[in-house]
């Protein structure tokens, strides 16, 4: 159902600003609107224009719950007895004081890091009894160690050619080779040059370079270690300290957010010298309440109007349903927003679906797991979302039409559990027509029904073409009606009336073919013949017969409920006859594959089946989704 809403105008004294917003605004359910693009007339008012002054503030204070790792995002704002000074002053000691220990721990890792990297490196020639503090201090050899990149040794033949120096690889990574080369003293200046050109990276072991590889590695270990040590001891502090001043650090942050918020309201609120001005949407019950709050405050002027005082705007849809229809909103979403003046079709995609999808996937066994998957990701698991909550309605659905067609996992008929309370689609030919000759009729009902409600968002929305002469209004209606009553009459033999009915067809198809110029002219306009009339009776001769098309196209359409109920029925009989043919513990295999394939990829299917129906069957004959969804202030109330 879509709320009524009411603009809602508020005018107050500007040296009251503040306390008459966090009274009566801040914490209300409205949308709120820029007065100067809701009313043409505003004079003598002039906007704000100045950046919040407490943005900064709130970025600073997001930086730090960010990395000190506090949620954040759910801390409703509250009006602390403390300055924006002092907020201010709280968050930068608190800032610098986690800083100091946050940068720390980086500078010690970045040292782990990079003793790790000299570790990795020399594990390869752990063995090798060479002191590397031998190498580093030859007099008459030069020795150079570090990486390269892939690319770049790829060349490095080329460069060495009839140059005094040796590499020799040591380890070879992703995108790097590790190694290290000699090269005469005379010589070093120049090789050095061109190893640097090939982007030869050179890793100094300082303090670590005497001894062999294996005593070097085992030193590094140990400064890693204590290097490791200092972090956890560095970690335990930062954590006392969040611990200590998380409950003051979250008071803080309400605090700012008061402030930042409601000076995002002042954006919406021109002022004079002495008053500001506030106008916004609320459902008709707040907006009530809002003005029977005020009447009593000198300080504050609460007017509510109808939406038509502003007849260039659309107010925002506010959607309210009962909570086994909410899930389903979701699914009304996805095609569009309703529109202020048209049908919430929540509850009828709600009853429709779940009928549609349980007389398409009825099975006793089947419905019942999915309504316990449903039961238990919404209520046990809360996951799942607003699927999890869908599942339970389409398995009370299954589960009815189970019984109705006595299935139980796919038993059924002769070979069945339980006894039909109908019939089983699948028990003989004439069980299978009727089957498709029902789903036929209840498309054209469910068509029929959807001109209705078209009709009546046509009434709301004062559109008398829409409502009166549109394939979907009332011509459409009698001429489908009537067209049904021709066709059952012609198969059953009938006679009479159909000659009348056949003058009914005819009229109102040709309000169809002229329900442009007949819109027009309802509404007064006075040019309302078409001024080039051969284009327009072609134009309007095809897309009146695209129309008589889609009408047959969309009745057929419904040929897919009985054809889904038929194929669900015929591939658990496969699963049936493969468990009746093999031993015990094959039986249970197939049992078991078989009807979690059955659920997983029919189940989907036919999901998807009966949403299609819904968007482009039905939601196509009425349903215009161009909505804008109600956005007030306060999200939280929004979302109870």
């Amino acid at each position: 159902m879509v709320e009524k809403m009411r603009l809602v105008n508020i005018v107050g004294m500007l040296d009251h600003f503040d306390e008459v917003v966090s009274e009566y605004i801040m914490d209300d359910e409205i949308e709120l609107e820029n007065p100067l693009s809701v009313y043409k007339s505003t004079p003598g008012f002039m906007p704000y224009t100045a950046q919040n002054p407490f943005e900064e503030s709130m970025k600073r204070f997001i930086e730090v719950f960010e990395y000190a790792g506090i949620e954040y995002e759910n801390i409703e704002r509250h009006h602390e007895d403390f300055s924006p000074e002092d907020l201010n002053i709280f968050i930068n000691t608190f800032d610098e004081q986690i800083h100091k220990l946050k940068n720390r721990v980086q500078e010690i890792q970045q040292q782990i890091d990079e003793s790790q990297h000299i570790v990795d490196v020399l594990s390869p020639i752990m063995d090798a009894n060479v002191h590397i503090d031998a190498l580093v201090d030859m007099q008459y050899m030069k020795f150079r160690f570090g990486r390269m990149p892939l690319e770049s040794y790829e060349k490095l033949d080329s460069y060495l050619n009839n140059l005094p120096a040796y590499f020799a690889v040591m380890t070879v990574e992703k995108n790097y080779v590790w190694g290290f080369y000699f090269v005469s003293p005379g010589a070093a200046k120049k090789v050095d040059h061109m190893f640097s050109t090939l982007y030869f990276e050179r890793l100094r072991i300082d303090g670590d370079t005497s001894g062999t590889p294996a005593e070097i590695v085992e030193r590094i270990r140990e400064k890693i270690a204590r290097l490791q040590t200092e972090i956890d001891e560095l970690s335990v502090r930062i954590e006392r300290t969040l611990a200590a001043e998380k409950q003051d650090l979250v008071r803080a942050f309400a605090g700012i957010k008061y402030y930042y918020e409601l000076y995002q309201i002042k954006k919406f609120a021109p002022y004079t010298k002495n008053s500001f001005y506030l106008v916004g949407w609320q459902p008709k019950a707040k907006a009530e309440k809002l003005a029977k709050r005020a009447q009593d405050d000198p300080n504050l002027t609460v007017l509510v109007d109808k939406p038509e005082v502003a007849e260039h705007m659309t107010p925002p849809t506010k959607i309210r349903n009962w909570a086994i229809f909410r899930p389903f909103e979701d699914f009304i979403k996805m095609y569009g927003v309703p529109n202020y003046r048209e049908m919430d079709p929540t509850a009828f995609l709600a009853i429709v679906y779940s009928l549609l999808f349980g007389m398409m996937f009825g099975d006793v066994g089947h419905g019942a797991i999915l309504l316990a998957a449903g039961l238990v990701m919404t209520f046990l698991m809360k996951k799942g979302g607003f699927l999890a909550k869908v599942l339970i309605p389409l398995g009370l659905t299954s589960i009815l039409f189970g019984f109705l067609y006595g299935t139980f996992f796919g038993f059924e008929g002769e070979h069945g559990i339980i006894k039909p309370l109908w019939f089983t689609p699948m028990e003989n030919g004439a069980n299978m027509i009727k089957i498709l000759v029902i789903t036929i009729g209840i498309g054209v009902g469910l068509i029929m029904l959807c001109m209705i409600f078209n009709i009546i968002n046509g009434c709301r929305q004062k559109n008398w073409q829409k409502m009166l002469f549109s394939q979907n209004g009332l011509a459409g209606l009698i001429f489908y009606g009537l067209a049904m009553y021709c066709g059952i009459g012609a198969i059953l033999g009938s006679k009479t009336p159909l000659a009348v009915a056949g003058i009914g067809i005819a009229v109102s198809l040709l309000l169809i073919f002229l329900q442009e110029p007949l819109g027009k002219l309802l509404n007064g306009c006075k040019k309302w013949i078409p001024e080039e009339k051969g284009n327009f009776f072609v134009q309007t001769f095809f897309e009146t017969f695209e129309i008589l098309l889609s009408f047959i196209t969309n009745t057929i359409s419904f040929v897919r409920v009985g054809a889904f109920a038929l194929n669900h029925a015929g591939m658990m009989s496969v699963v049936v006859v493969f468990m009746q043919k093999l031993n015990i513990a094959g039986s249970v295999a197939v049992a078991i594959f078989g009807n979690l394939l059955v659920l997983g990829m029919e189940g989907l299917i036919v999901g998807i089946q009966v949403l299609r129906l819904g968007f482009y069957e039905m939601f196509g004959r009425f349903y215009d989704g161009d909505g804008r969804p109600f956005a007030p202030i306060n999200q939280k109330n929004e979302s109870e």
